[in-house]
C-alpha cells in the first residue's frame, strides 16, 4: 500500500472501495494492447509491412496465445504471496515495455514474441489481477460493481479498435505502439504506484464498507461469515471443475467463432457489411445481458445465471451452424452476445462467492492459464476444419458438443459448505 493511499483513505467520506473501482477499470481499459479487438486494429499493417500470409499471422498469433498460458500459472499464486499492488505494478511495467518493443518487430520469429508477451501481460495477467481487485473490496455488492465496470470495458471494446485504426492510418503502427508504451508507462503506472490498495483490512476498513455493527445486523446477508478454500480443497469439488471448463470451452469457441466472422459470412454469400453489422448486435447485447446479469448475481442463485449464459451460447451455435439468412445470423449474435454477458457477469462474482478471497490468486490463476490456452485453441480448430471439409460447419457442431453437457451441468452446481468436504449434489 502506497503512503498517499493510507493518508488518503481515511479523510475520504466514502468507502474506498468505491475509489478502486476506477481503478480496476482502468487496469481493464489497460489490458487492451493484449486484447484481440485491439490487435486486430494492427492486422493490416502487419500483413503489409512484415510481408506475412494471413495464416502466418494468425500461426503467430495462435502460438503465442498458448504460450502464454504456460506461465500465466504463475501469476495468481505471486499475487497472494506480494499483493496485488506490486504484482499489477510489474506487469503494467512489462507490458509497458512489450509494446515498446512491437514496435521493433521484423519478422515472423519477433512478431510469435511480441504476440506471446501482450497476450500473457496484457490479455492474461493485466485482466486477472483487475478481476481480483474488485473480488479483494466487494463482496455483497460485487454484483452491482462488476456492472458498474462492464460499461467501461464494454465501450473500450467497442472504440478503443477504432482510435488504434486511426491512430495507426495517421502515424503508422510502429509509432502507434510506442504510443501505448507510453501511455501505460506515464498515465496508468503512476496511478497505481500511488492510490491502489490491496485490500480493505490493510487500511482498517471491512469488506464492503461494513461495520461490525452492519454485519450483526444482517444475519442472512452472504457476507456474514467469509470462508476461504485454498486450490487443494477447490480442486475436490465437482463446481470448480464446470465452471472451469465452462470458462475454457466457451473462450476457445468465442475467439475461434469470432476470429473467422468475416470469411464464414463470404462463404454463405452475405453481404460485405453483415459481419460488422452482426458484430454491433453481438456488442449491444452482450453490454445489455453483462449489466443485467451483474445486478442479477446480487439476487439469483449464481448456477441459475451460469447455466442461462451456456445454455445461450449452445443455443447460438445451433443456430449459426446451417443460418442461411441475415436474419438467422442475427438471432446467433444475440443468443451468443447475451450468452457470453451473463457469463461475464457470472464468472466474475462466482469465485469469490463461492471460495473466498484468502487464496483467489491461486484459484482463478489455474482456470485462467486454460481459458487463455483455449483461446488459442479456438482459430485452430476452425481453420484446420475448414480446410480439410472446406467448410466451417462442422467445427461448429463439434463446439456446440462441447458446450451442450456443460450447459446442462451448470444449472446443477452448488456453492461448497465446508473447506474440506464435498457436499455438493
Amino acid at each position: 500500500m502506497s503512503a498517499i493511499a493510507a493518508k488518503l483513505a481515511p479523510r475520504l467520506p466514502f468507502y474506498y472501495g468505491y475509489w478502486m473501482l476506477p481503478l480496476a477499470m482502468a487496469m481493464q481499459v489497460g489490458t487492451s494492447p493484449g486484447q484481440t479487438f485491439a490487435v486486430s486494429a494492427f492486422t493490416p499493417a502487419l500483413l503489409e509491412s512484415l510481408q506475412l500470409s494471413e495464416s502466418r499471422l494468425a500461426l503467430a498469433y495462435m502460438l503465442g496465445t498458448l504460450l502464454a498460458a504456460i506461465p500465466l500459472s504463475t501469476v495468481g499464486p505471486l499475487s497472494d504471496r506480494i499483493g496485488l499492488r506490486w504484482s499489477s505494478l510489474i506487469i503494467i511495467a512489462a507490458l509497458s515495455a512489450t509494446c515498446w518493443y512491437a514496435s521493433m518487430v521484423s519478422g515472423f520469429a519477433t512478431l510469435l514474441v511480441a504476440f506471446f508477451l501482450l497476450r500473457f501481460l496484457g490479455q492474461g495477467s493485466l485482466t486477472l489481477l483487475s478481476g481480483n481487485t474488485t473480488s479483494m473490496w466487494f463482496r455483497r455488492r460485487i454484483g452491482r460493481v462488476s456492472a458498474i465496470i462492464s460499461i467501461g470495458t464494454s465501450f473500450a471494446f467497442a472504440y478503443v479498435p477504432g482510435m488504434l485504426a486511426n491512430a495507426i492510418e495517421a502515424n503508422g503502427w510502429r509509432s502507434t505502439y510506442q504510443t501505448l508504451a507510453g501511455i501505460l508507462a506515464i498515465g496508468l503506472l503512476p496511478l497505481i504506484a500511488i492510490f491502489f490498495c490491496n485490500r480493505p483490512e490493510d487500511i482498517g476498513q471491512q469488506l464492503d464498507g461494513w461495520s461490525d455493527a452492519d454485519r450483526r445486523s444482517d444475519v442472512d446477508s452472504v457476507v456474514t461469515e467469509e470462508r476461504s478454500w485454498t486450490l487443494k480443497e477447490v480442486c475436490r469439488t465437482k463446481s470448480y471443475y464446470v465452471i472451469g471448463l465452462t470458462s475454457a470451452v466457451w473462450a476457445m469457441i468465442g475467439t475461434g467463432v469470432v476470429f473467422y466472422l468475416f470469411t464464414l459470412c463470404a462463404d454463405r454469400g452475405f453481404e460485405s457489411s453483415t459481419a460488422a453489422d452482426l458484430m454491433k448486435t453481438f456488442g449491444l447485447t452482450m453490454l445489455g445481458f453483462q449489466f443485467a446479469g451483474s445486478l442479477a448475481a446480487d439476487h439469483l442463485r449464481l448456477n441459475w445465471l451460469l447455466g442461462l449464459g451456456a445454455t445461450m451460447l449452445t443455443a447460438g451455435l445451433v443456430v449459426l451452424a446451417p443460418a442461411q439468412s441475415t436474419f438467422a445470423m442475427h438471432v446467433y449474435s444475440f443468443l451468443f452476445g447475451g450468452g457470453q454477458g451473463v457469463l461475464i457477469a457470472t464468472t466474475g462474482v462466482v469465485w469469490v462467492r463461492y471460495y473466498g478471497r484468502e487464496h483467489l490468486g491461486s484459484i482463478r490463476g489455474a482456470v485462467w492459464c486454460a481459458t487463455v490456452a483455449g483461446s488459442g485453441c479456438g482459430p485452430l480448430i476452425m481453420g484446420s476444419v475448414k480446410d480439410l471439409s472446406g467448410t466451417y460447419v462442422p467445427a461448429i457442431w463439434i463446439f456446440t458438443a462441447l458446450m451442450l453437457p456443460l450447459a446442462l451441468a451448470a444449472w446443477w452446481i452448488r456453492p461448497p459448505v465446508t473447506p474440506a468436504t464435498e457436499t455438493e449434489s
